[in-house]
């Protein structure tokens, strides 16, 4: 057989495929142009899932004759010149093949007009020719019919996916658009009915208010805006009290770009680590703003995927973010107001801490420093021939929260009231938290308790061997420990907090800790420890399942929780509260459908 050269129409139908798989795509192209001709109304109607009818109609700046005789050819674009421009395009598209691959496997036709043209300009192509050129009154804008996808391309016809499967890509992909592009008025119409009508918004989270329904919108809230030299993450998110068996609402912009990217959704569930089950996925619109230089958006043809160069820095953002959005929605939920009585700062372990049942005394320092307001003050000392004067109204504690305690359930879970439903704190988790933030802070200054006998514990020979060059470690946590025998370790102090708790535990602990992380370098090696033995410590020193504790040590514990960083989880990852919402528990009897 001898090789031949195809017939010009012929290999862009082939080369069709590359861009043009299903009616999707062909929405993706059309409307990208729309917004980079500067549309702020775009309406999309489809019939047949696209299969058959696909109209785009936009406001935007509309193409000359000229230009819209050109612009179904290969290789033409007013985006570039030069392929060095490619790492600085700030818009779309830029390849010409997309109109032409359009043209050659579908029936088209194009109306636009330029806002100072007193008249339109009609094309009608087939086959990638031009059929018809005529002039026509038109609005300001462009407006593009597709029909008949892959008519003469039966090999590729056959390949498209039910009606059903195909709207719902074009859906997806709108959805996208309209997320992404909130100053514009977006339209969705499937034959012949209006499914989405979305005029502009200022917030996204209203724009999703446009386009789900509940549970999701119920649980949606801004994300925290993070920012890291060259990175702007940005977007919205759903709570911890929301969770999916799929990730279909989960959308990344990057630079006004819908993309797809694998590494981009595990950042995002990392975020929700601990919170939401295994296999469950969050709601999420992520929009990624970086240095155009750093990301390469042409590694697919569809240009639907997307390469960073420093992905990890991105990764890394987003996970920042998440976890901050989350840490804000539970102080949101635990805000109160506090007036506070003004008394001296003192150091911190001046007095040892209380432990249960009563470890959160009333705060009495200023609420300017909260470092130092969790710690009880001294009594104090009274001046000589000096007469007490009343307190003042101003002066006197005065708390108001934004929620009502009902009560503690189970000695174990604290119970609050809210206008948005039940709102469950566990006291051992969030008093985990406080404890372990509290240590990260302040362990410089531990407080500490010499033990009038020593305490003698015995350990194998070969764990004191692994032991002893990290007994530094201990002393820089308040425990001043040191070998006293081939097997025999000897605790000469402790932190006062922690005087009545099992130390044997904690040391066999910590070297299971030195056996498993032995591998790492040593800077690695010693953060990783003491995360770990300061968690282990607050876990030990915090209230327990089972404790029961005062209205005055639970509101405690609240407003602790409220100022403590971190405090969406446990050192561990267990979460520290959850809401039941009042929506739910109107479900669950039948109140609302």
């Amino acid at each position: 057989m001898k090789i031949q050269k195809l017939a010009r129409q012929e290999a862009q139908k082939i080369a069709a495929g590359e861009v043009v798989e299903r009616p999707a795509n062909i929405v993706k192209e059309l409307i990208e142009n729309s917004l980079d001709a500067g549309a702020t109304h775009i309406t999309l109607s489809v019939k047949q899932g696209g299969k058959t009818y696909l109209r785009i109609v936009d406001n935007g700046s509309g193409m000359s004759p000229e230009d819209a005789k050109i612009c179904f050819e290969r290789h033409t674009t007013s985006k570039i010149k030069t392929i060095a421009q490619l790492q600085d395009i700030n818009t779309f598209g830029f390849r010409g093949e997309a109109l032409a691959s359009i043209c050659s496997i579908a029936k088209v036709t194009i109306t636009t007009k330029q806002d100072k043209a007193l008249e339109g300009f009609e094309l009608a192509i087939e086959n990638g020719a031009i059929e018809k050129a005529k002039i026509v009154g038109a609005q300001t804008g462009t407006a593009i019919t597709i029909k008949d996808m892959f008519y003469n391309v039966p090999a590729r016809k056959k390949f498209l996916k039910t009606t059903i499967t195909e709207w719902n890509h074009i859906v997806t992909l709108f959805k996208a658009f309209v997320l992404d592009n909130i100053s514009v008025h977006f339209v969705l119409e499937h034959d012949d009915t209006t499914v989405y009508n979305c005029p502009p918004v200022k917030r996204v989270t209203d724009r999703i208010l446009q386009l789900f329904q509940e549970p999701l919108t119920n649980h949606v809230t801004s994300l925290t805006t993070f920012k890291n030299n060259d990175i702007v993450v940005s977007g919205a998110v759903t709570t911890q009290h929301y969770a999916r068996y799929d990730r279909r609402s989960i959308f990344f912009f990057v630079n006004n770009r819908w993309v797809k990217n694998y590494r981009l959704t595990s950042a995002l569930t990392k975020g929700y680590l601990n919170v939401l089950p295994s296999g469950r996925y969050p709601a999420a619109t992520i929009a990624i703003t970086v240095n155009p230089k750093t990301v390469d958006i042409n590694v697919h043809p569809k240009k639907e995927e997307i390469q960073f160069l420093n992905p990890r820095i991105v990764e890394s953002a987003i996970t920042a973010a998440v976890k901050t959005t989350l840490e804000n929605q539970l102080s949101k939920h635990l805000k109160c107001t506090v007036t506070l009585a003004q008394e001296p700062a003192m150091p911190f372990y001046s007095e040892p801490l209380p432990m249960p049942p009563n470890p959160f005394p009333l705060k009495k320092k200023p609420l300017e420093n909260p470092d130092i307001q969790e710690i009880p003050l001294p009594p104090k000392q009274e001046e000589p021939k000096t007469k007490e004067a009343p307190e003042s109204e101003a002066q006197q504690n005065t708390v108001t929260r934004n929620y009502t305690l009902l009560s503690q359930y189970k000695k174990t879970y604290l119970l609050l009231e809210k206008n948005e439903g039940l709102f469950i704190v566990d006291q051992h988790a969030a008093h985990e938290r406080i404890l372990y933030e509290r240590f990260a802070r302040r362990f410089n200054e531990v407080a500490t308790v010499r033990l009038l006998f020593p305490h003698s514990i015995t350990v194998p020979a070969s764990d004191i061997d692994l032991l002893e060059p990290h007994l530094e470690l201990f002393l820089q946590h308040g425990i001043e420990v040191e070998r006293s025998g081939k097997d025999q370790l000897a605790v000469k102090a402790t932190p006062v907090f922690f005087k009545n708790q099992p130390i044997n535990d904690l040391l066999t602990q910590t070297i299971g800790w030195i056996k498993e992380l032995g591998a790492l370098d040593p800077q690695d090696f010693h953060k990783k420890i003491t995360e770990k033995l300061r968690a282990q410590m607050a876990c030990k020193a915090a209230v327990k399942a089972g404790d029961v504790l005062t209205t005055e040590t639970m509101e405690q514990l609240l407003d602790d929780l409220e100022t403590t960083n971190n405090r969406f989880t446990c050192p561990h990852g267990r979460p520290t509260s959850w809401m039941l919402s009042l929506n739910d528990l109107e479900r669950k009897f039948k109140r609302k459908l």
